[in-house]
């Protein structure tokens, strides 16, 4: 409601003062016979003009539109001798088409522009609110990560914690496997080699003298033959 007095309040006054104030210079008699300019003629200006100017900046609204006619009312009732006169009455009706003609009016000269202006105001708006969510997006990943932290770091110590016995269990059994080649090693050395310098295959000599010999026996045999 606020809001609402705040964009009526400067045509509003501006309204009022003129239905005021003007009458009050046709009031001597000099200007009585000109009474009518202003009830015909700069009242309505005011009214389409205020009414078109409004709605260039803030769209259509019909309630604006009785602001003329309650201004009137007074005008009346303080210069024009109340509701006796039915042209009163009418001027009541009159005004109040006014208003609304000037709010269709400021709405096809400035509606374009009005629109434009909105959507410009409306794509502002949404960017915000999306760079909004973003933040807040943001905001709750990096509170998300802080809280995840802890478990973080107790998971490194765990894992720190194991390596070392990893290690050392595989220190352990490469000092035992070492020992074990060195033993092996000693071993080796320890036992006695055999001796490669006597190369002679004895085996295959006496096999060739028994050849030989069976040979000179069968040689021996036919020569005993032949004679």
């Amino acid at each position: 409601m606020s809001g609402l007095i705040k964009k009526y309040l400067p045509y509003a006054l501006i309204i009022f003062a003129v239905f005021l104030i003007v009458p009050i210079f046709f009031a001597n008699k000099t200007m009585e016979n000109f009474f009518g300019i202003a009830l015909y003629f700069i009242f309505l200006v005011t009214t389409v003009a205020c009414s078109a100017i409004y709605c260039s900046k803030h769209g259509l609204d019909f309630l604006f539109a009785l602001i003329a006619p309650i201004a009137f009312l007074f005008t009346m009732i303080i210069y024009c001798g109340g509701f006796s006169n039915i042209t009163n009455i009418i001027l009541l009706g009159v005004y109040l088409v006014a208003g609304i003609f000037g709010l269709f009016l400021g709405d096809l000269a400035f509606g374009d522009e009005r629109h434009k202006k909105e959507q410009r105001e409306r794509r502002e708006a949404e960017e915000i609110l999306l760079e909004a969510k973003r933040r807040d997006e943001h905001e709750r990943e990096r509170m998300a990560d802080v809280k995840k932290e802890p478990q973080r770091n107790e998971r490194k110590q765990r894992a720190n914690h194991k390596t070392p016995q990893k290690r050392s269990a595989q220190h352990t059994g490469h000092q035992r496997y070492s020992q074990r080649t060195n033993q092996n090693r000693s071993t080796k050395k320890q036992s006695p080699r055999p001796n490669d310098d006597d190369d002679f295959d004895y085996d295959k000599y006496l096999a060739d003298i028994d050849r030989k010999t069976k040979l000179d026996n069968e040689i021996d045999d036919i020569l005993k033959n032949r004679e």
